[in-house]
């Protein structure tokens, strides 16, 4: 099997599928949930009234949130991303989600371990990978230098086009900023300098010293 990096100028692009539940119509949707109906009676136990009453709620959600699919790119692919890395995001997802909601010690265990686990399964695909494409190119010293390169050159960043319009409002911003820690502090009131000694009363200021 011959593996190959895609061409840096060429973005690839994934296939996706999703419902739009925010555009759904609640009113409609209840209106369909008061008149729903799971068909015959006639069911042998409670699990296949479950399925049915399941399937009814499903094609009813697909009525009003169709699937849609859209093409989406990355900046950068990932051959050594699999289905079963991603199942494991999805679970850390889960994870997480789950300890912020409680905050216990045994979730918050359980995100560890989950995390220790998914950045080695991470390593490992990455390593699986290259490992393969090296071993399958011998005698391709392209391959090679391209694997090579692709593991050793860094991104390269792209930052925004100096103009002088950025920078004034860069500058601006940061007056402005001084501008607001000035007035609150202006603004705070000075609290008058309290004591506790008897004599503070009687005592004078030290205009002169006696000769010694």
């Amino acid at each position: 099997m011959k593996l190959s990096f895609p061409s840096p100028h060429i973005k690839p692009t994934r296939q996706i599928h999703f419902k739009n539940l925010k555009n759904i119509n609640m009113d409609a949707l209840a209106l369909d949930l008061k008149s729903l109906s799971i068909g015959s009676t006639n069911f042998l136990s409670g699990t296949d009234l479950v399925d049915s009453y399941n399937q009814s709620l499903s094609s009813l959600l697909d009525l009003h949130a169709p699937i849609k699919s859209r093409s989406v790119s990355f900046s950068r692919s990932a051959p050594w991303y699999t289905c079963e890395l991603h199942k494991m995001k999805t679970a850390g997802r889960v994870i997480e989600r789950r300890l912020k909601a409680s905050g216990l010690t045994v979730h918050k265990q359980a995100y560890r371990e989950h995390r220790k686990a998914y950045a080695e399964a991470l390593r490992d695909a990455q390593s699986k990978l290259y490992s393969t494409i090296i071993n399958n190119s011998p005698g391709n010293s392209k391959q090679l230098f391209s694997t090579v390169n692709h593991l050793l050159k860094p991104l390269s960043l792209v930052y925004p086009e100096a103009t002088e319009d950025r920078c004034n409002m860069h500058i601006n911003f940061f007056r402005q900023e001084v501008k607001n820690i000035r007035s609150h502090l202006s603004a705070t009131a000075v609290l008058p300098l309290t004591t506790t000694d008897p004599l503070s009363e009687f005592a004078q200021p030290l205009c002169s010293f006696s000769t010694v």
